[in-house]
């Protein structure tokens, strides 16, 4: 872990990388799972996994969050809200979509309430940022359909200024566990 945490050229990022593996640890142990981090095995496409529990760990700035489930897969996601260009976005996203957030009284956050949702639907599937523009959503629905399977959305709360959106193929509320940090 810590020569994974090295690789990271920006200080924070190795710390949140580590916060990351630490709440994971924590995860498995709260569920009495008996695995460790030292197990993580990474898929072709590099994300992480292990055989005994699914797991996603998502960062930014200064606060950490990770979703672990002993039942089906999902996604997680966490941003800062900062000011972006959004035009520079613009191609990640439906035209229906895009429309509601450049007619939203607050732009930036309909972007940001869109972009996590979008982000933990595709780390929850397994797929690249390029597919973000191939996924419609609803903005007020719990709940999303990817190729006649039903996945659940929910926002989360990350305090003022943070946005979350975690996607899973249980139903929220079953046993899938979130804990977070702030560094």
């Amino acid at each position: 872990m810590h020569q994974r945490a090295l690789r990271y050229r920006r200080k924070a990022d190795a710390y949140n990388f580590i916060a990351g593996r630490l709440l994971l640890q924590k995860g498995l142990k709260d569920f009495e799972i008996a695995d460790s981090i030292a197990n993580i095995q990474l898929e072709e496409d590099g994300k992480p996994f292990l055989e005994s529990v699914f797991f996603n760990i998502s960062h930014t700035s200064d606060r950490v969050i990770c979703a672990i489930s002993k039942k089906g897969r999902m996604g997680i996601d966490i941003e800062r809200e900062t000011e972006v260009e959004l035009e520079n976005f613009e191609s990640f996203f439906t035209p229906t979509e895009w429309r509601s957030i450049r007619e939203s009284a607050f732009p930036l956050q309909q972007f940001y309430r869109y972009w996590t949702r979008k982000e933990s639907i595709i780390k929850a599937l397994g797929l690249k940022l390029s597919y973000l523009n191939q996924i419609q959503l609803d903005i007020e629905a719990d709940v999303f359909e990817e190729n006649g399977k039903q996945w659940y959305l929910k926002e989360l709360d990350m305090g003022e200024g943070y946005f979350g959106a975690i996607c899973s193929e249980v139903e929220l509320g079953a046993p899938v566990k979130i804990q977070n940090v702030v560094l």
